[in-house]
């Protein structure tokens, strides 16, 4: 019961996060932002654990206990950068709407491989803290204030990373990034003051109830219907890129004859045909670039590089349709436009430039249909 008082804020914070944990999982909507933060409640939560755990077997004696003593510490010094480096990697996700540039950064663990090689020395040599083997006691290394520096490095970064950011976010989002930096923050001046009062861990919780309740219960990632990504997150991602000058191109796809599609079988079928061709469309291309629906029956696809096969990436387009099982998905028809982006002209041009090659196909498949019904009369 003396443990149950001591650490009842770790206990109501891990209430909070498993009843969040349920929800992000559950949720019909799965994003890539909701997985990342999937992974963020469970770092917390192992760090919500893993501290009364320091606490409650520091000098225990019995078989084992040192072990129990000794690895609880080593695992809270390692989730501490590991927790600040995905709470990074969400805030950079939620700006740029890219996993791959998040992915490339290594999820910002750069601190957490850091920590993780002192740690290893660490046993050897007593950089962070070590245990009395005989009395099973925590003791302090001479450069433990080693890792308060880094974890209030990674933080700073944080902010810095939302204010140099601010204009590629809504004003709601910078503000609840600006929480998550700070309620770590907060939690740990307040345990200086205080080592019983356990808020540096359980201060985060509360930054994740907000960050579900604000971003994740509204689906701006994803467009509804198809699950690829939505007009919004097209043009954030066509920003960003021509922001650090990346090559690319644009195609730009429309569905041929879609509005007899919904005449002629009804408008649940037309979302049938729509989820078959995002699904082809993102199987075709994802490795290559940023699928999204802009909208009815019109695609795009940020082709990330300077990617010269495109006439291969249709051809492989085609034969998935083709080899569809539904005979209205197999037999359907598409145009398509595409332009790599150069920087003497601005995104609207380069979207007119698609656009206008996108209907010129259309009018040429129009133009082969009719010469075919000619020689076929």
């Amino acid at each position: 019961m003396d443990y149950f008082v001591q650490f009842q804020i770790n206990i109501f914070a891990l209430f909070i996060l498993f009843s969040l944990y349920l929800f992000v999982r559950h949720s019909k909507v799965v994003t890539f932002s909701s997985k990342l933060l999937q992974v963020i409640i469970v770092a917390t939560a192992i760090s919500i654990i893993m501290e009364p755990l320091t606490w409650i077997f520091d000098r225990m004696l019995f078989r084992g206990a040192f072990l129990l003593e000794y690895s609880t510490n080593f695992i809270l010094f390692l989730i501490g950068p590991v927790i600040g480096g995905l709470l990074l990697s969400y805030i950079d996700l939620r700006t740029f709407r890219h996993p791959g540039r998040v992915r490339a950064k290594l999820y910002y663990q750069h601190g957490a491989l850091f920590t993780l090689m002192i740690l290893v020395v660490n046993l050897f040599y007593p950089i962070y803290f070590k245990v009395d083997p005989v009395i099973n006691s925590y003791i302090s290394g001479d450069y433990k204030d080693l890792h308060y520096f880094l974890l209030a490095g990674i933080y700073i970064y944080m902010l810095y990373f939302i204010i140099r950011n601010r204009n590629l976010t809504t004003r709601t989002e910078s503000r609840i990034f600006i929480l998550c930096f700070l309620a770590p923050i907060i939690g740990m001046v307040v345990q200086l003051f205080d080592s019983k009062l356990h808020f540096s861990w359980t201060s985060i919780v509360i930054g994740l109830l907000i960050i579900y309740i604000f971003l994740e219960t509204t689906p701006s990632e994803e467009d509804y219907l198809t699950k690829l990504y939505n007009r919004k997150n097209y043009e954030s991602q066509l920003n960003y890129f021509t922001q650090i000058r990346k090559s690319f191109g644009v195609a730009l796809f429309d569905l041929n004859n879609f509005k007899q599609i919904n005449d002629t079988y009804g408008h649940s079928k037309g979302d049938e045909v729509l989820i078959s061709f995002g699904q082809a469309l993102k199987k075709t291309f994802e490795r290559r670039g940023f699928v999204s629906r802009l909208g009815g029956d019109e695609f795009a696809v940020i082709v990330e590089g300077r990617y010269d096969d495109i006439d291969g990436l249709i051809e492989e387009l085609a034969e998935r349709i083709l080899a569809e099982e539904d005979e209205v998905v197999s037999t359907l028809e598409f145009s398509f436009g595409y332009q790599r982006y150069e920087d003497t002209v601005t995104l609207d041009e380069l979207y007119n430039l698609v656009d206008h090659r996108m209907y010129a196909h259309k009018e040429y498949i129009k133009k082969k249909k009719a010469i075919h019904q000619e020689k076929a009369l």
